[in-house]
């Protein structure tokens, strides 16, 4: 059970109706899910009592749902409203031609597409195998930028403030094998710069690796990243550079207007 202190009672009673629900959610957005009811009280500074009553109607609605292995994840309803974002659904729209090429083209668990938003990767599009995929990279989805492919990708091509932000923080561990060497990194964003593509391996789990590459507007600007996750074990890196990078390369090219005569 959850015991709340007298600050954490003071700011339930502040909060109106509307403001605990999106406490509640707002847990979704910082913490790795699936959630237990007791981490989703304590990250809310809610009582155990208000949380579970706000879960249960989240629950009703489809906002969140229970996870495979336990605890609470956000549902389809929430997905489907940040896919539909403004910016983000033009963006899905205009890639999910290439991205469906290259689903159908690969035997990868995912494929998907990704923006930043602050120091997190979040997937805009992610087309799974029937055996592939996690809670974490499903449309919605939220990772640290360091421990993806697509989350480095976009964080070599943001400021230099936004790179020394982030790696001025604790970066999170997934495996043994998770960099988390400023320096090792910063040559990683130019290695990306350069080549326009990256490999990542056993950063988030020791079985998997990821490649990715970025697509910019017509101003030459990265907005997102096309990422594709594969089993290590049955796959090799280096035989999908190229095809991710073509496959950014066409959602590039669908961003760009047309000239005019």
């Amino acid at each position: 059970m959850t015991v709340m202190s007298p600050d954490d009672e003071s700011r339930e009673g502040r909060l109106t109706a509307a403001g605990r629900m999106l406490a509640v959610l707002e847990v979704f957005r910082t913490q790795p899910s699936p959630l237990r009811m007791a981490e989703i009280s304590r990250h809310s500074g809610l009582s155990t009592t208000t949380t579970h009553r706000l879960m249960h109607e989240l629950l009703d609605w489809g906002a969140v749902e229970m996870a495979e292995s336990g605890g609470y994840q956000l549902g389809t309803k929430v997905l489907e409203l940040a896919a539909a974002s403004g910016d983000a659904l033009r963006l899905r729209e205009r890639a999910l031609p290439a991205l469906l090429r290259l689903h159908r083209m690969l035997r990868v668990l995912v494929v998907h597409l990704s923006i930043r938003d602050g120091f997190d990767t979040v997937y805009v599009e992610s087309l799974r195998s029937a055996h592939g995929g996690v809670s974490t990279n499903r449309i919605g989805g939220r990772m640290p930028l360091h421990l993806t492919a697509t989350g480095r990708v976009l964080l070599a091509y943001a400021d230099e403030g936004v790179q020394e932000g982030f790696l001025a923080r604790p970066l999170e561990v997934r495996t043994r094998f998770t960099t988390t060497d400023p320096d090792e990194l910063r040559r990683t964003f130019s290695g990306i710069r350069e080549h326009q593509v990256v490999m990542t391996a056993r950063q988030v789990t020791e079985n998997t690796g990821a490649v990715a590459a970025p697509v910019f507007d017509h101003q030459e600007r990265v907005v997102a990243a096309v990422g594709i996750v594969l089993n290590l074990k049955d796959h090799h890196l280096e035989d999908y550079l190229e095809l991710v990078r073509a496959a950014a390369s066409q959602v590039t090219a669908s961003l760009v207007p047309p000239a005019s005569d």
